[in-house]
């Protein structure tokens, strides 16, 4: 079997397995963060867990793209897995330095060995999409709608997410514990903008790039998040009786 081969059988394993968390998320929550309610011996410190759970994706693109063949000098290739690592560092790396404290909760060793096979699986998929991309040989891609939309997009998906995890960060004074109704940026209208920011972004490199990959990991991420800020949603909602009616869940005035 060719790398191409095992490219397009992952690829298609990724679109199934999409629809299935999708569906299976409404059943199941998937136990970390506040919906994480025990512990386990074999759970690990919120630090090393994150980066573990996060760096495969880092590495996986990386050594993908520059040893797998395919265009990895071609200029357009290049701009697309530096834009794709740096995402990655800030989240592996940066975040979680930035967010954890004393106070976050431990990750469950089973949810961070699944995270590695994904971050491995989806790290593969769009190093090798890049690089093996025949419309990104052209450095004219740069200036086509598709480019300049996505990037715009991009942008702005980042600076909604980073904006609002700072807002989180800035919740908790020294010493406090507990939860608190988050204030202030895009929370005015959603109860998870964070969420609603990294949909933004992969929305943004599915139309940048216009690589089967990066609309396969487009699928994954609202098929993950998308549940999930329900159920933050209807949290937020059980837990504070003042919480604002008027907040939506995911996407601003509608749902």
């Amino acid at each position: 079997m060719t790398l191409d081969e095992i490219y397009h059988y992952l690829l298609y394993f990724l679109f199934g397995f999409s629809a299935l968390s999708f569906v299976g998320s409404f059943f199941f929550t998937t136990p970390y963060g506040r919906f994480k309610e025990t512990t386990s011996k074999f759970d690990l410190p919120p630090l090393p867990g994150w980066l573990l759970l996060e760096s495969p994706c880092l590495f996986a693109a990386a050594l993908t793209f520059f040893l797998a063949g395919g265009n990895s000098s071609a200029l357009v290739p290049l701009i697309f897995i530096c834009i794709w690592q740096t995402h990655y560092f800030y989240r592996s790396v940066l975040f979680p330095i930035l967010v954890v404290n004393k106070n976050s909760k431990p990750v469950n060793l089973s949810g961070i060995l699944v995270g590695i096979v994904f971050n491995s699986l989806n790290g593969f998929l769009n190093g090798y999409a890049f690089a093996h991309a025949d419309h990104l040989l052209d450095p004219s891609w740069l200036t086509s709608p598709y480019f300049i939309v996505g990037i715009i997009l991009m942008v702005v998906g980042v600076t909604i997410n980073i904006k609002s995890d700072t807002i989180l960060r800035n919740l908790r004074k020294p010493g406090d514990t507990g939860y608190k109704i988050p204030r202030g940026g895009m929370y005015r209208w959603i109860s998870v903008p964070n969420y609603f920011g990294e949909i933004v972004e992969w929305t943004g490199l599915a139309i940048a790039s216009c690589t089967p990959a990066s609309l396969a990991f487009l699928c994954f991420t609202i098929a993950n998040l998308f549940p999930r800020a329900l159920a933050h949603h209807k949290w937020y909602r059980e837990k504070f009786a003042d919480y604002p009616k008027e907040r939506k869940a995911i996407i601003p005035f509608v749902l």
